[in-house]
């Protein structure tokens, strides 16, 4: 795939979100050190608008900016477990919240999500972006424009390790069998259950993420990326 010259109002925002979708695709993984020079050579921009992009990316905790480079950030297996923590704790806030103003209509649209991820040949990309639609979904119904800021907050720490997780998993059924567990137990209102159903699906996650990145240590490859856009995966 060939990259083009970005012509848009706001270039800076353009290299955002191409670097930010590399990074959470998992097409440049954690660890990996990217020259600004490359980034803006491939885009055909100055490095001006690409280091106020990755400053940007800085602020969300997914690169490490330095002089003429920056490196995705690489959580150890230790910090991952936190994060999800925090994952957990706030998640559980926007369920117990969300389960107060739920409607009907609600529940609809979350069982019309888990009918389209129900597909066994969905591609593991899209299958990302409607397990994230289902959650958000349901946590918008918290009414709580704070606490899904901080929820976004710290899915940009873990996204890109759910694109680990994706390529990692044999199939999607057991994490589609939570959904529907979650599904049932939001329909009925049963804030304890769900509460419980929530810790064990953040901690299925965490561990199959956790097993990946030991599997990919053992396996290590160099790093550094020559140049931009990084190899198709």
């Amino acid at each position: 795939m060939t990259e083009t010259a970005i012509v848009v109002a706001t270039v800076a925002d353009a290299v955002y979100d191409r670097v930010r979708a590399a990074i959470t695709s998992g097409a440049v993984r954690p660890g990996a050190r990217i020259s600004l020079r490359s980034i803006a050579s491939a885009f055909s921009v100055s490095t001006m608008p690409v280091r106020e992009a990755l400053k940007r990316l800085q602020a969300e905790g997914l690169v490490v900016f330095e002089r003429r480079s920056v490196t995705v950030v690489a959580l150890s297996p230790e910090e991952l477990g936190q994060v999800f923590q925090i994952r957990l704790r706030l998640e559980q806030l926007a369920a117990e919240w969300a389960l107060k103003h739920l409607t009907a209509a609600d529940v609809d649209d979350l069982r019309a999500v888990l009918t389209e991820m129900a597909d066994e040949h969905l591609p593991a990309a899209q299958w990302r972006a409607l397990n994230r639609r289902f959650h958000e979904r349901f946590y918008a119904c918290a009414r709580s424009p704070h606490l899904l800021d901080l929820i976004h907050s710290t899915w940009s720490r873990v996204e890109p390790y759910m694109s680990i997780y994706a390529s990692t998993v044999e199939d999607f059924g057991e994490a589609h069998r939570q959904h529907l567990a979650m599904l049932a137990l939001i329909e009925a209102r049963d804030l304890p259950g769900l509460l419980a159903e929530t810790r064990w699906h953040l901690e299925h996650t965490s561990r199959t993420v956790a097993r990946a990145l030991s599997d990919a240590a053992e396996n290590a490859v160099p790093s550094d990326l020559d140049g931009w856009p990084p190899p198709p995966a």
